[in-house]
């Protein structure tokens, strides 16, 4: 699952996801079970994992329900998820101080898919646009990011993200920082340690970039190297939190900056 920030039903990406893609999925003229079903089937064996469903299916009857769709098959599953405690028990491991927040808006979501729903609302129909496609750069491909602290880093192209409207490149930061990139190194391995970024509730392997304008290249402030990465380095999707690139760059400098702090205090 992508990063979180709160405790709201859509304050986490695969959240904000769902309600997303179904709605787009009504808007190009799917009907209601229909686009219920093509969420269901993008997440696949994924709803094996309880903390995974619970954001699917809460988000998905929520939003079915405000739309006035909410399927009988729907409710079904959503209803015994929230009945016994839903994700509760991943703040319980994950952020104690926020699990009375949690309860609250699960328990809202019951009694809400409890009440009537609302009547059908209308969706202005919409043709799907093509996707916009960030960068053809392969994958493996390196790239170099001054860093605030007047260093460079380097991102390594891992994979891409298919969403709704664009395919984004995935990169997992190499866990290397230097004054100049001439000092780079010219091959990497799997062997080659990376750099985690912080998510709300956990870790995540691989950054992407957040789009601010999006009539800008994403890339703008990436430089491509010549550098080598042999073997691919490995990518898993559901480990991905989008930042920023001023944001990465920030981050970047502040891991070292707090390892380098703690490594002078141990001296």
């Amino acid at each position: 699952m992508m990063g979180a920030w709160g405790t709201g039903l859509y304050s986490d990406d695969t959240s904000c996801d769902v309600r997303d893609e179904y709605v787009t999925h009504l808007s190009q003229g799917c009907a209601s079970e229909e686009a219920e079903q093509k969420i269901l089937d993008g997440y696949g064996q994924l709803l094996a994992q309880p903390e995974i469903a619970c954001c699917v299916y809460f988000a998905l009857a929520d939003t079915a329900w405000k739309y006035g769709r909410l399927s009988a098959s729907l409710k079904a599953k959503a209803l015994p998820l929230l009945q016994s405690g839903g994700d509760v028990f991943v703040w319980q491991r994950d952020a104690p101080a926020n699990v009375a927040a949690r309860i609250k808006v699960l328990k809202a979501l019951e009694a809400r898919l409890n009440r009537v729903q609302p009547p059908e609302l209308p969706v202005k129909f919409a043709p799907p646009k093509p996707q916009k496609v960030r960068t053809t750069a392969p994958i493996g491909s390196v790239f170099s990011l001054a860093l605030p602290s007047g260093n460079a880093a380097l991102l390594i192209l891992v994979g891409y993200k298919e969403l709704t409207e664009s395919i984004d490149p995935v990169f997992s930061a190499l866990s290397w920082r230097a004054a100049s990139i001439e000092a780079v190194p010219q091959h990497i391995t799997t062997t080659d340690p990376t750099l985690p970024f912080n998510a709300f509730r956990k870790q995540c392997a691989h950054v992407a970039i957040l789009p601010g304008d999006q009539r800008r290249n994403i890339l703008f402030r990436l430089e491509q190297t010549s550098i080598r990465v042999e073997p691919l380095l490995p990518y898993n999707p559901e480990s991905i939190v989008w930042l920023a690139i001023g944001r990465i760059a920030r981050e970047i400098d502040a891991f070292y900056d707090s390892h380098n702090h703690a490594a002078s205090l141990a001296r």
